[in-house]
């Protein structure tokens, strides 16, 4: 396992407690579903995946996207490959993507540009993870700059 997770379960938890807030959020959600995409993160230690769909209509109301905890059917148009601790750095703002693609801690495939414009779109959201974590009780998990 790696630094943060204890397990899939718990990184389910985290990441879709981290994805009702922003999925609803009326400035962040907007303007991800205008991405019009749907994005593949797949995760090692644990071995876990997040797809999020920003294509098709919202499964729940007052959502702004859909997203799934784990394997799922629907096809993506991009996907990414890293391992969980790293994606949770990268929620802290602490990992910079491109730095992480070139340096191969992170692998994509498909309509990478169209990711890339996201950007500056999910900057904000590094604002929510530490406060989720926190709302959830796992402060032990806040990361900080050293």
């Amino acid at each position: 396992m790696g630094e943060y997770y204890r397990d899939a379960a718990h990184l389910y938890e985290i990441y879709g407690y981290f994805m009702d807030k922003v999925m609803t959020d009326p400035k962040i959600g907007p303007k991800l579903a205008r991405a019009g995409i749907i994005i593949k993160f797949i995760y090692t230690d644990p071995d876990t995946e997040i797809t999020i769909d920003l294509r098709n209509k919202p499964e729940k109301e007052g959502y702004f996207g859909s997203f799934y905890l784990g394997p799922t059917d629907i096809k993506e148009d991009v996907w990414s490959k890293q391992s969980a601790d790293h994606s949770h750095r990268f929620w802290h703002g602490l990992e910079n993507p491109i730095a992480a693609v070139t340096r191969g801690k992170v692998k994509q495939g498909g309509k990478i540009t169209a990711m890339l414009k996201l950007l500056p779109v999910v900057r904000p959201m590094f604002q929510y993870f530490p406060i989720i974590l926190k709302e959830l009780g796992y402060e032990n998990l806040i990361v900080t700059k050293k």
